[in-house]
């Protein structure tokens, strides 16, 4: 970590997360215990999330949210596999956790779009994640969701652009840059965009 002298001449705009402690989170996979670092255990989370685990995938970023130097990327993941697995109160302890004071209306917008999403009223999901990607840039997970919401729908172009989004909005190297390079690697460039129902 740099010390408050080096910290002097980064960019001042810069958020708290931009600057993380570098961790070693200890994993149970398969029986046994994996020292892995939080972008690694980040990453894993958000495969199980697309594997449809979303009980294991929630419990991995619970622990996540222990280090609050990250920024809300692990409330805001761990609130979507709550949404997911239906469990809505879950889901909006952990968007309280992540936004308080002025910020409340993160979390209620968040809840509202997670909550619209996965009892199918997808469109209006998007919509909302759209809205909240311009308008707060400073959370890469935002656009992350949204590249994976609009994928699902058949949007491949579209998705992209959030990917691409995601990996400018975080810190070189972060954890959300990290899964959104990863999706964009799976996700041709010249992939049609085919709609889905939803």
């Amino acid at each position: 970590m740099a010390s408050s002298e080096e910290r002097d001449d980064l960019d001042d705009t810069k958020p708290e997360w931009w600057f993380p402690t570098p961790r070693q989170i200890g994993v149970s996979i398969g029986g046994r215990t994996q020292e892995l670092t939080y972008e690694q255990a980040f990453s894993l989370g958000c495969s199980l999330l697309e594997k449809g685990d979303v009980t294991y995938a929630a419990k991995l970023f619970e622990r996540l949210e222990e280090f609050p130097d990250r920024g809300p990327r692990a409330f805001i993941m761990q609130a979507f596999c709550e949404a997911a697995a239906r469990h809505f109160d879950k889901c909006s302890q952990s968007l309280a956790e992540a936004f308080q004071g002025e910020e409340r209306v993160i979390a209620a917008a968040l809840h509202d779009a997670f909550l619209s999403y996965h009892v199918g009223v997808r469109q209006d999901a998007m919509k909302a994640m759209s809205e909240l990607v311009n308008t707060y840039r400073e959370y890469p997970t935002l656009c992350l969701l949204l590249g994976n919401m609009l994928e699902a729908a058949g949007n491949e172009a579209m998705a992209r652009k959030c990917w691409s989004l995601a990996v400018h909005r975080d810190r070189p190297g972060g954890a959300v840059s990290g899964v959104a390079m990863r999706q964009l690697k799976k996700v041709p460039v010249d992939s049609p965009t085919k709609l889905k129902d939803s």
